[in-house]
């Protein structure tokens, strides 16, 4: 019976010896699989032509021997030890690298090191990681061989863009200041503690600009340069009463006692007049610059200023005027009117606040308020006639929960509230007219240029047909191509007046559509809403509820989740 052995070479790989005697057993390549399987040798790769040949010659050297006579040795290498090899696989975006290892066949392993020279000789340059690295060499070492393991090795990395440059106070205002009163020992607060915390003086720093960064540079893992964008620039603005510090160009300082207030980039100091109340005995206030009063602005009283005006107690029956914003920490009281049984325009509140900022109180009743900007009654508005550009927030600052009831409010942009209305159905009106009635004045003026406009391009159209009619002998070819030169032009304008119309009523349509009242709580009846020639009034009790202008109507939707503006 012929006899096989699996034997080492030179070159390190293996023989299979074949020894061939007559008889026996007949030598297969499913045999010498078998002998290979159960060898220390079969992980190597095996060469299946090889063994092929060896079975050929095999039989040609057995088949003229006689039973049991022993023929001459045949020897093949069968089976070959292979190393691992790797393949390096870089991103198109070049962000990142990973190596795809087969197993060695009985070959040398991978190592950390010989991983991260196959792969800065593929071009990857930065981004290793070293732990990757070790992990995929241990791992590819442990699987079966002449098996795939990949993992990734390196990691580019992206540009940090700068931060914007940002400008940040380094003093409180005066309604910060009374937005956020302060505490006593007891836990209590005390709303006229106002103080020199408010005022600043020569030479106090106000504000801050900390410069926009450039950023961090990025790169891949072939070495490319990542370039930031670095942040967008602001320019510290010195408002009056301050100056640029000489040591720091970043830092604005107060070059006079005053009142600060932020203005777009940078802050102004108002020169501010300080009193504890306004009444009789003092008398009525006309201040250039800001004025803080400590205590309350009684009965009759007038207080007028060009800048912000901030009162630590309440405004009873007076009239408040400012350039700016103004801030009651108390309340705004008037007399008692009934405003349901008289005609809006024929009712004259006891009190008065008008501001060309914002207005900011703790609560309103029997009031007159015009305000330029946005109006937030902190706790409840009560049968008050407003004028106010911006919007109406009756609550806190993070959510509308506060009332209002009764009252006639032209408004500019939305009204919110936590209830709307009572329950004993007074009557409150609501009117977006203010931006309505400015556009449709726009609306009018445009239309009075289209008629001066088609009049003109008319003349002009006459003039010409009546130029294309004259004999030839009478024709005036030069005057005809100037009056039709003439028409053209105002052809021409009447077309950009047609746009011009048609964008002005697309603004005017788009505002309709964006203006609201909304109720977070409940919305009684009794509510009007008027949106130009459209107005509607809520007819019963709802839960929480937005009325808007919708297809020509005012309609009542219900909300789940407020927004908040």
């Amino acid at each position: 019976m012929t006899k096989a052995h699996l034997i080492s070479n030179d070159k390190n790989n293996v023989d299979l010896l074949l020894e061939p005697i007559k008889g026996g057993d007949t030598i297969s390549t499913a045999t010498i699989n078998e002998l290979i399987n159960a060898s220390e040798f079969n992980n190597l790769r095996i060469n299946t032509a090889s063994i092929t040949n060896a079975i050929a010659e095999l039989n040609d050297v057995l088949k003229p021997l006689q039973e049991s006579q022993s023929g001459r040795e045949i020897r093949y290498q069968v089976l070959e030890r292979i190393d691992a090899s790797i393949i390096i696989n870089i991103e198109s975006d070049e962000m990142s690298a990973s190596a795809e290892i087969t197993t060695a066949q009985g070959g040398t392993h991978l190592t950390a090191k010989a991983i991260l020279t196959a792969a800065q000789e593929a071009g990857v340059k930065k981004g290793f990681s070293k732990e990757n690295l070790v992990k995929l060499a241990q791992l590819a070492a442990k699987e079966p061989s002449n098996t795939q393991v990949s993992a990734q090795i390196a990691l580019g990395k992206l540009p940090i863009n700068g931060n914007d440059a940002q400008i940040k106070p380094l003093v409180e205002s005066a309604q910060a200041r009374i937005l956020r009163p302060k505490k006593r020992e007891d836990g209590s607060v005390d709303m006229r503690d106002l103080g020199d915390i408010i005022c600043v003086k020569v030479g106090d720093p106000l504000i801050k600009k900390i410069p926009l960064s450039e950023g961090r540079e990025g790169y891949t893992v072939t070495a490319t340069t990542l370039d930031p964008s670095p942040g967008n620039d602001v320019e510290l603005i010195p408002g009056e009463g301050t100056v640029i510090s000489p040591k720091n160009e970043n830092v604005l300082l107060s070059n006079k006692v005053g009142l600060p207030k932020m203005i777009p980039n940078g802050m102004e100091v108002d020169e501010v007049y300080k009193i504890k109340n306004v009444s009789v005995a003092t008398g009525n206030i006309n201040f250039t610059g800001s004025v803080i009063i400590e205590g309350d602005v009684t009965e009759g009283m007038k207080v007028i200023a060009s800048g912000d005006i901030t009162v630590g107690g309440f405004v009873e029956s007076a009239m408040i005027e400012s350039g700016g914003d103004i801030t009651i920490s108390g309340g705004i009281i008037g007399r008692k009117h009934d405003i349901e049984q008289t005609k809006v325009t024929d009712v004259t509140m006891s009190v008065s606040v008008n501001a060309k900022g914002n207005i900011y109180a703790k609560y309103c009743q029997y009031a007159q308020i015009t305000c330029t900007q946005d109006v937030r009654i902190e706790n409840q508005l009560l049968h008050s006639l407003l004028d106010v550009n911006g919007k109406l927030w009756i609550g806190k600052a993070e959510k509308a929960d506060g009332k209002l009831i009764g009252g006639y409010t032209k408004i500019g942009k939305s009204v919110q509230a936590g209830m709307i209305g009572a329950p004993a159905g007074s009557n409150t009106h609501i009117n977006f007219e203010r931006k309505i009635n400015k556009l449709k004045d726009e609306i009018n003026d445009i239309d009075d240029l289209m008629h001066i406009e088609s009049d003109k391009t008319t003349e002009l159209l006459n003039a010409v047909n009546k130029l294309k009619a004259l004999p030839k002998d009478k024709a005036k070819p030069d005057l005809l191509a100037k009056v039709v030169a003439s028409y053209q032009v105002h052809a021409k304008r009447m077309g950009e007046i047609l746009e011009q119309k048609a964008a002005v009523e697309q603004k005017l349509q788009d505002y309709k559509d964006s203006v609201y009242i909304e109720a977070t709580e409940k919305l009684y009846h009794g509510v009007e809403m008027i949106v130009g020639d459209f107005n509607d009034r809520s007819r019963r009790e709802y839960g929480p509820s937005r009325m808007i202008c919708k297809e020509r109507k005012i309609v009542i939707d219900p909300i789940v989740n407020s927004p908040g503006n």
